[in-house]
């Protein structure tokens, strides 16, 4: 039992440091996001089940989400309240995201987000990450994201569109994949996923950056235009 909670500790202590990494670096775009239906289902495992937050538009809850560009040219995309019941377009947004406790407050999880715009385009992205138990009555999520896509898919018009109005320009500096973090996910529940649930009002944002990788890319090919105007 003791080696089981120094490991999760261990665990902890690493995703927390690399979120706070992601966090301090430069964001390039940002997705927040209100009122998703948030679910949990349990699995015969106890420890162990599935979350997932979905966009809806019921009597409890009027999902909105808005997508921001903050490099020039900034913009962003709103979906306000509501928005996905519009017939007119395929405009969404959900995410899943693994439960696997490791204590009675905390717990790992992995997943994927996938938010959706007016014409069908989409930013999706992986999740991996820490559930606490924040109480009286919340459970927050932190984590790192991965591997972040703007897919130009339907429209190929090059912009992501908001399905309430606005706009911006899905082509960035640094190349894809991205990375970033999942600056809070947090909805209210009375217990730490001792049973299945429904219909949790969750809302959160997320912050989308260059990978370090991509970081260097662009400033390696500054450098080859500088030595090329040199040689001149």
């Amino acid at each position: 039992m003791t080696n089981r909670f120094r490991v999760s500790a261990a665990v902890l202590a690493a995703i927390v440091g690399s979120v706070t990494a992601s966090a301090n670096a430069e964001v390039i775009a940002t997705l927040s996001y209100h009122d998703l239906a948030g679910s949990y289902v349990q699995s015969a495992n106890p420890n162990v089940g599935q979350f997932s937050a979905v966009a809806v538009n019921t009597a409890l809850l009027a999902s909105a989400y808005e997508a921001s560009r903050l490099t020039p040219a900034a913009g962003s995309a709103s979906f306000e309240a509501g928005f996905v019941t519009n017939p007119l377009n395929p405009a969404d947004f959900q995410l899943t995201i693994s439960v696997n406790k490791i204590s009675a407050t905390a717990a790992t999880g992995a997943g994927s987000f996938t938010a959706t715009d007016a014409d069908g385009d989409t930013i999706t992205g992986n999740i991996s990450g820490v559930w606490t138990f924040g109480g009286p009555g919340f459970i927050f999520f932190n984590a790192n994201i991965s591997n972040v896509l703007f897919n130009d898919l339907n429209a190929a018009d090059g912009t992501f569109d908001g399905s309430e109005g606005g706009d911006f320009a899905s082509a960035f500096i640094a190349p894809t994949p991205y990375v970033g973090s999942l600056v809070q996910l947090v909805f209210g529940q009375n217990n730490f996923f001792r049973n299945s649930f429904q219909d949790r009002a969750t809302g959160g944002s997320l912050q989308i950056i260059p990978s370090p990788g991509s970081v260097a890319l662009v400033g390696l090919s500054g450098l080859v235009l500088v030595g090329r105007r040199r040689s001149r």
